[in-house]
């Protein structure tokens, strides 16, 4: 039966056709075709061999008209270069006098109740009236309302007293005695500064009064 051998170098390339028994192997083939005198580097140890672009093993049975290649070895492919990984964007730091968001809201709600507080002590000083509650604080309102409530309490058993003894009431407030150093404390303090904030807004709607008569 006819077959052939072939091989291809960069600059060369042949093609051998011989005859061959029944039963003759791919590696037998090659062989006799002499084709390993003329490429002494074929080394069949290590390069492949195929039928038609078609892999096949040294111990191939031959077919008649059959084609065996033997194929150059494969260059190992360079191995790319593994890029660095890329940093992470740094995050550009807040520029100095930039608040939150939660700050701002907080910062506007603050000037807001500030101005809607002073807009309404003015209002209450111009029509003449006492000075807002607003002006002292819980504590200290809270304070003075109980002092209050004893005061009351204790001039109202002392004029029962007076009255059970056959005295007169004597109109006078509760004694010191009735309250706790503390609540005493926190009543003046509390009176002392509305008293101040009284006088200070009257002195203000004056002023106020005197500018507009000025004006007229």
């Amino acid at each position: 039966m006819r077959v052939a051998v072939t091989y291809a170098e960069p600059t060369r390339q042949i093609l051998l056709e011989l005859d061959v028994p029944e039963g003759t192997t791919a590696k037998e083939a090659i062989e006799r075709s002499g084709i390993l005198a003329k490429f002494p580097a074929i080394n069949l140890e290590e390069q492949k061999i195929g039928i038609f672009a078609k892999l096949v093993e040294m111990d191939h049975v031959m077919s008649d008209g059959e084609r065996v290649e033997i194929y150059r070895p494969a260059k190992g492919k360079p191995k790319k270069k593994e890029r660095p990984a890329k940093k992470p964007a740094a995050k550009k730091p807040a520029a100095d006098g930039d608040a939150p968001a939660g700050d701002k809201a907080a910062k506007i709600a603050a000037i807001k109740a500030k101005a809607a507080a002073a807009k309404k002590a003015k209002e209450t000083a111009a029509a003449g009236g006492d000075a807002p509650a607003e002006e002292l604080s819980p504590e200290e309102a809270k304070k003075a309302k109980i002092a209050a409530i004893k005061a009351k309490a204790a001039a109202a058993k002392k004029a029962k007293d007076a009255a059970a003894a056959g005295e007169a009431p004597a109109e006078e407030a509760a004694p010191a005695e009735e309250m706790s150093p503390e609540e005493a404390k926190a009543a003046k303090i509390a009176a002392i500064k509305a008293k101040a904030i009284a006088a200070k807004k009257a002195k203000e709607a004056l002023a106020k009064k005197k500018a507009e008569e000025a004006g007229e």
